[in-house]
């Protein structure tokens, strides 16, 4: 049986979403390869490892590389932890690999990214990316890089097409992603292969519920909507100029919760405070466990990307989303591969932020007489939630196709 290593930096029993999700793969792609795992040491004692959620297949070898002891949570020590820990990586995969053995990682961090791809080009092993971050050009919208004529943008763009252009086969999370990569692969020699295999939903720990956590809009009661973001309050999400728009709209039936954490959280907090807005709450990280409950404490779910994001993620929230039958608000590109299910399935609305006035007057217009029309959408979503983004039907796809 022909041997898999997968490189990650995160990996059982951690459950951010990067472990989770490869941790999955690796179980998935355990009946087909001898899959080894070369990952950091993990931040759980031997006795905590039962308090997951997550179900590791018993087949798979992991070998960790030891950390350092540098701050993770200060920018710069943090820079050189993950630089210093992708190179210690990287070293043992030059160590352990062979010839026929496979490759298979995924795009964060960068720094792993470029190593792996340089020993991919000496040795000539099959490698397979996950492309869950585009280099460089997500540096634009989250504002770390000014512009595409900046010097260090240039310098990293060529660099990261290289690393690219080395893959057998990159695996990209929606159409808009895999027309991106396409463009970067146009001087590519290697003949890379841009196969597009979504993320999925826990449709099993998720299901539709009207049970919700936050309480009624008035002591009485009264019906409301409530418009739910759960996720990263980051940098490439777009929330800025969403609070803004809830700043203009006058809708005393509407309610905006805010689930997570993130870079913009305090800003967008202070933003609220400023505008003096009661009917938007911010309420915190939640466990992976929790999700079935948040999902559900909502009658629509929001989902952002900033402009200049097209093609550069898909977020994977939204597979949750329609898994708890949810209908969907969409922010963010037209032709996006979120705006595209949305529109192909008729499970929610979408906008661009270009539409600012028309989202505002959505927004305005919406009231609980419109409830019936969001649970029929949100019947669509579960149905298409069990229908295409189950885990089973998305590991098969990586069975077939890695």
């Amino acid at each position: 049986m022909q041997r898999l290593w997968i490189v990650s930096e995160l990996f059982y029993p951690e459950e951010t979403s990067t472990a989770y999700i490869l941790t999955q793969i690796a179980s998935g792609l355990a009946g087909k390869y001898e899959v080894h795992v070369l990952c950091g040491p993990t931040d759980y004692e031997e006795k905590d490892k039962r308090r997951t959620t997550l179900i590791l297949d018993e087949r798979i070898r992991i070998h960790r590389v030891s950390d350092t002891k540098l701050d993770k949570n200060r920018l710069r020590t943090r820079i050189l932890r993950t630089v210093w820990l992708s190179w210690k990586l990287s070293l043992a995969l030059c160590k352990k690999l062979k010839r026929g053995d496979a490759i298979f990682i995924v795009t964060n961090p960068a720094s792993l990214l470029i190593l792996v791809a340089f020993i991919k080009k000496i040795r000539h092993n099959i490698l397979h990316i996950l492309v869950h971050d585009v280099f460089p050009e997500n540096t634009i919208p989250a504002r770390i890089i000014r512009s595409q004529s900046d010097w260090l943008y240039r310098i990293s763009k060529h660099v990261f097409d290289i690393a690219y252009r080395q893959a057998d086969q990159l695996i990209v999370l929606g159409r808009d992603m895999q027309e991106v990569m396409l463009r970067k692969l146009e001087k590519n020699k290697h003949h890379t292969k841009v196969q597009v295999i979504s993320n999925w939903a826990d449709t099993e720990l998720i299901q539709p519920s009207e049970k919700k956590l936050l309480a009624p809009f008035s002591e009485d009661g009264d019906v409301f909507l409530d418009i739910q973001y759960a996720g990263n309050l980051g940098r490439v999400q777009g929330l800025r100029d969403f609070v803004s728009v809830i700043g203009q709209v006058k809708n005393p039936q509407l309610r905006f919760s805010f689930w997570g954490n993130g870079a913009l959280k305090n800003e967008l907090e202070g933003s609220i405070k400023s505008m003096g807005l009661s009917n938007v709450l911010f309420m915190g990280n939640y466990s992976r466990m929790a999700q079935n409950e948040v999902l559900n404490s909502c009658d629509m779910a929001l989902v952002t990307l900033a402009e200049g994001m097209y093609g550069l993620g898909v977020p994977s929230k939204t597979y949750n989303i329609l898994a708890a039958g949810k209908p969907v608000l969409f922010v963010g590109d037209l032709r996006s591969e979120i705006a595209l299910l949305i529109k192909e399935y008729g499970i929610g609305y979408c906008f661009s932020m270009a539409q600012q006035s028309e989202l505002v007057a959505f927004l305005s217009s919406l009231s609980p007489s419109m409830k019936l029309q969001l649970k029929e959408m949100g019947r669509k979503a579960r149905m298409l939630a069990e229908c295409q983004f189950t885990k089973e039907y998305v590991l098969g796809e990586y069975c077939k196709y890695v």
